[in-house]
């Protein structure tokens, strides 16, 4: 019996785009001579997602300070100029204030399960992000409370032992087949896939929108 749904934040609930970060692109390529908005966007995507596979467990650091470590290699490798914990500050405005997807407001409404979110983001930008758009999950279960990024499996396993829940009494929904999808499926947790990428494992549901989620909850 499903008890609970677990789900994404940034790309599931909000966009991945926003004014603000759009802002921040806008003054790396100003700041960045010899770059364009792709190699900066590529390179420091890149040194991030390395970032959150180091920093898990006992080497533990926040999104914000790994984001700031990313800037700071972007500046060594690409020759970006000016201070990154300026950059880390606007990119913390687009965590806040992403606009949601049309389709979370109705899911939220008709949800009769409790939804915890599961976020490789710090706590506070999450909470300030809900607040802002009226949204209301049972808890936000951040990287700052279990010390692990996803796709990291322990990610899962503590969010799990959080909610005092077994990995057969929840469901988890992303939007990334490698950090969400295939890290639920590896604990046990049906997982389903809000996303573009065609799939060809049939134990992965996929969902056009989060509406879709009512046929199977």
């Amino acid at each position: 019996m499903i008890k609970a749904v677990l789900i994404d934040h940034m790309g599931t609930l909000v966009y991945e785009q926003s004014e603000y970060l759009e802002k921040l692109m806008s003054e790396c390529v100003k700041n960045c001579p010899d770059c364009d908005s792709q190699t900066i966007t590529k390179y420091w995507f890149t040194k991030h997602d390395e970032l959150l596979k180091k920093y898990n467990g006992e080497n533990y650091k926040t999104e914000y300070q790994i984001a700031c470590e990313a800037f700071e290699c972007t500046k060594a490798e690409l020759g970006l100029l000016g201070d990154s914990q300026h950059y880390t500050d606007m990119l913390a405005e687009h965590w806040k204030n992403t606009p949601a997807f049309d389709d979370a407001y109705d899911f939220f409404a008709k949800c009769q399960l409790p939804i915890y979110i599961l976020t490789n983001n710090d706590t506070k930008y999450v909470e300030e992000s809900m607040n802002r758009l009226e949204l209301q999950p049972k808890a936000i279960i951040s990287s700052e409370m279990t010390h692990y990024y996803k796709p990291a499996k322990e990610a899962f396993e503590k969010a799990l032992e959080i909610i005092g829940l077994d990995a057969q009494e929840v469901i988890y929904i992303g939007d990334s087949l490698g950090k969400d999808i295939l890290a639920a499926q590896e604990v046990g947790i049906q997982p389903y896939f809000i996303g573009k990428e065609h799939v060809d494992d049939e134990n992965i549901k996929v969902l056009e929108t989060l509406l879709d989620i009512f046929q199977y909850i």
